[in-house]
């Protein structure tokens, strides 16, 4: 039999219907917007999926904030569809869930797409990927097992011991500064001084030329003008800028040749 106390649970219970839906559909219509953080800085992108074999890694600056950014990349290798002197120009933005998607033509007739979130500090994406769409750098796929990363820059005093082949170990310490900016291509260069311990191969300190940082990358010569030894030094660095390991130092001139690896710290 219909009551009065029917009649009431009835309309409590639609009242409430009536209100989870209004918030269920609040929701999903009313996205969270996530604030605007600095992107600025140097980064590398790189993939190990096989789809990314004609391009698997591009390194350069970025610029701007993940509402809008502006950028420059290049390719990190020599034996990669492009060469790392051609560099194309992005852009992109961050939608509302933190998403963000950045594209670019040029890359040889093709168009560049990186896509990840964003991590809230604004230095790495998760859950990235990237694609070449058209052109001989075409991927068949788009390219997951993602890394989007930016590099903290390399600036204070570092210290540490350099080694050859045969166990000869000398301490080492250099004072470098990176460039704010990045040069036409993406990269970044680095100014400063080495030490050596007191020898007849190099007066120290000696000032570092010929240098380049891109990515997780570096390089950078000390050449001594008086003696004309120089040694020349390749690595990789981590992503805080504290440490530098050097894959390969090559000393030539009159003291050379020697080569070896090394090790340098931020103090």
């Amino acid at each position: 039999m219909f009551s009065p106390k029917h009649f009431s649970c009835g309309i409590v219970c639609a009242t409430l219907l009536l209100s989870a839906s209004t918030l269920l559909t609040g929701c999903s219509n009313n996205q969270i917007t996530q604030p605007a953080v600095s992107v600025t800085g140097n980064w590398q992108i790189a993939s190990t999926a096989a789809s990314a074999k004609a391009l698997p890694s591009i390194s350069g600056e970025l610029t701007g904030t993940s509402a809008a950014l502006t950028g420059i990349l290049h390719s990190d290798s020599a034996a990669s569809c492009i060469p790392p002197a051609t560099a194309f120009d992005v852009a992109g933005g961050t939608n509302s869930v933190g998403v963000t998607t950045i594209s670019g033509s040029g890359v040889a007739g093709g168009t560049l797409t990186i896509s990840g979130t964003l991590a809230a500090n604004g230095r790495s994406f998760s859950s990235a990927t990237y694609n070449v769409v058209g052109g001989t750098c075409a991927f068949a796929t788009a390219a997951t097992a993602t890394t989007a990363q930016d590099y903290t820059a390399i600036s204070g005093n570092y210290t540490g011991n350099f080694s050859d082949a045969n166990g000869v170990v000398i301490a080492v310490a250099a004072m470098l500064t990176q460039s704010s900016t990045s040069d036409a291509n993406g990269n970044f260069t680095l100014s400063g001084t080495g030490t050596f311990p007191s020898n007849p191969c190099f007066n120290s300190p000696v000032t570092v030329s010929n240098t380049q940082v891109t990515g997780g990358s570096f390089t950078f010569t000390y050449a001594d003008p008086t003696t004309t030894n120089s040694v020349v030094s390749n690595g990789t660095f981590s992503t805080d800028g504290t440490m530098l390991t050097v894959t390969n130092w090559t000393l030539t001139g009159p003291c050379g040749p020697d080569s070896g690896t090394g090790l340098l710290t931020k103090q």
